[in-house]
């Protein structure tokens, strides 16, 4: 009899004998759509970890496509796993036990993510349905800006439930403000439990009410550091952690890194069921009186995608950001058209 923690793996994982017991074998299928930057870190990253037997990697360049095919079929050189690597257009991408979105329209001097909205509407427009009828026990994973409103235009173009089109939403500010806690503090940003929630972009917001550093809640200061504290106020740390991604923009025209190892991390989650709770953009339905829009939340991540969301204790400036939130990405959501059209549920 097989370990409990090896069966709960269930269909993404096999077993292959070997002295002293069983070894798992991951038969994870991860469709990549869209081989920018973004794309093709995921790509590097995925393969490194071995969580996948199978890439797929869709892109409108099929000389990109192929380069990166056959730059990550080299690397494998140096890896003690083997990891099948596919370049094949969207309408042949079937059987995909993830699909990852970072396909994009192009831009230049971006100043805000809002620009890419019209643009990237009307290409998820055109690769949701097909991907979805294709792949119906896929989950997906959202990464095109803006993010909240692609994750909410990924769940009603699908039809799939909302537990299963996760957007990666705030975890990514999450993670800069851990990196910025640390890096002023000189503490690990492992032991920083901090939440940015809301949108990803201007309206998001610190959860301060439950943040901690070493069991010692923020405050205005850092509570814990190496040695002495730096000047630097909480919020001033929250507000250049909100900025991060478009600094980074600025000074090299894009970001990959934090935003692909954030996405593993998703990735790892659900690969292993792991319940990690994480902050990422779903749709809310219900929670804090908000329905038909995505927001980011904590959630509990697992095999199935969204296990569920957690209700945090907010406090009445808390909830208020998050309402602002939402007023924001639902009047946009209305202008373009969509959430009518769509079948959205009524904002509250």
């Amino acid at each position: 009899m097989l370990p409990e923690e090896i069966l709960v793996i269930g269909r993404w994982c096999g077993t292959i004998p070997e002295k002293g017991g069983m070894v798992l074998t991951p038969r994870l299928k991860v469709a990549i759509i869209g081989l920018g930057k973004v794309g093709a870190t995921i790509a590097f990253t995925l393969l490194f970890q071995g969580f996948a037997d199978t890439i797929f990697l869709v892109s409108r360049d099929e000389k990109r496509a192929w380069g990166e095919k056959y730059d990550l079929l080299h690397a494998q050189a140096f890896l003690n796993h083997q990891t099948k690597i596919v370049t094949l257009p969207l309408e042949e991408v079937t059987e995909s036990d993830l699909i990852i979105l970072t396909a994009s329209i192009p831009v230049v001097n971006m100043t805000s993510r809002l620009e890419l909205l019209e643009g990237n509407v009307t290409l998820f427009k055109s690769i949701i349905p097909p991907l979805a009828r294709q792949n119906p026990q896929a989950i997906f994973i959202v990464i095109t800006n803006p993010v909240d409103i692609m994750t909410y235009l990924t769940v009603k173009l699908s039809g799939f439930p909302s537990s299963r089109v996760i957007g990666t939403g705030t975890l990514i500010e999450s993670g800069r403000f851990r990196s910025l806690i640390g890096l002023y503090s000189g503490i690990h940003p492992g032991d920083v439990h901090a939440y940015l929630l809301g949108e990803h972009g201007e309206e998001t917001f610190p959860v301060f009410s439950s943040a901690q550093v070493g069991g010692k809640k923020l405050t205005r200061t850092l509570p814990v550091c190496r040695r002495e504290c730096p000047r630097k106020t909480i919020q001033e740390v929250f507000e250049e952690a909100k900025g991060g991604g478009m600094e980074v923009y600025h000074h090299k025209g894009y970001t990959n890194y934090a935003i692909s190892l954030a996405c593993l991390t998703l990735i790892e989650a659900i690969v292993k069921d792991s319940g990690k709770i994480l902050p990422v953009s779903t749709l809310l339905e219900g929670q804090y009186g908000i329905h038909g829009v995505c927001l980011s939340l904590p959630a509990v991540i697992g095999r199935e995608g969204i296990l569920k969301t957690l209700d945090l204790d907010l406090t009445p400036e808390e909830i208020q950001a998050l309402y602002r939130a939402k007023d924001k990405l639902l009047a946009i959501i209305r202008s373009l058209g969509e959430y009518e059209s769509l079948g959205g549920d009524i904002a509250r």
